[in-house]
């Protein structure tokens, strides 16, 4: 009886985080904090598992306001949508929702700029633009770390207490 617990605990240390582990981003065009120099037609996301099809993202400028993105299609662990119309200077962000194949929801944003050139832009205003384009803070990032080892928490606890259970069982059953 004690080796068949034995190795039921050992297997499922070996196997707890990919049973837990949540989908994550692991690339996107454009990338975060990217300057994008030039037109952009199309925005991918690439994540580490399977996504559902309910996943979506949407395109935010500065100013908060919501830029149409057309057909956003899902294959496997890729999500890719076409602009509408070509993005102007400016900063945006892509705040993309997603159901991994694990059913937990998850989400996240990634910020960027767009800097294109043309001939009406004066001086002044490229200085203007220069000072307002801004990285992700320490903030985001700080989030995004945050969230990221807060998912590892919940495996880990529930580990705990599978052995506090267990190990109360074995110290009950050899006071009898």
């Amino acid at each position: 009886m004690k080796k068949i617990i034995l190795v039921s605990f050992i297997f499922m240390f070996a196997f707890a985080n990919s049973a837990w582990a949540h989908t994550g981003l692991e690339s996107s065009n454009p990338e975060s904090g990217q300057v994008v120099t030039e037109e952009l037609n199309e925005i991918s996301l690439n994540f580490e598992g399977k996504i559902e099809q309910s996943s979506t993202f949407e395109l935010l400028n500065s100013n908060g306001e919501s830029i149409p993105v057309e057909n956003i299609s899902i294959n496997e662990n890729q999500m890719i949508g076409t602009l509408a119309m070509p993005l102007v200077t400016d900063s945006y962000e892509i705040a993309w929702m997603i159901v991994g194949a694990d059913g937990h929801p998850i989400e996240g944003t990634i910020p960027f700029t767009v800097e294109i050139s043309s001939a009406e832009t004066t001086e002044d205003e490229e200085v203007e633009q220069a000072e307002t384009i801004a990285a992700p803070s320490t903030d985001q990032i700080d989030e995004t770390e945050e969230d990221e080892s807060s998912s590892n928490i919940i495996p880990i606890i529930v580990i705990a207490l599978i052995v506090i259970i267990g190990g109360v069982f074995f110290w009950l059953r050899r006071k009898k």
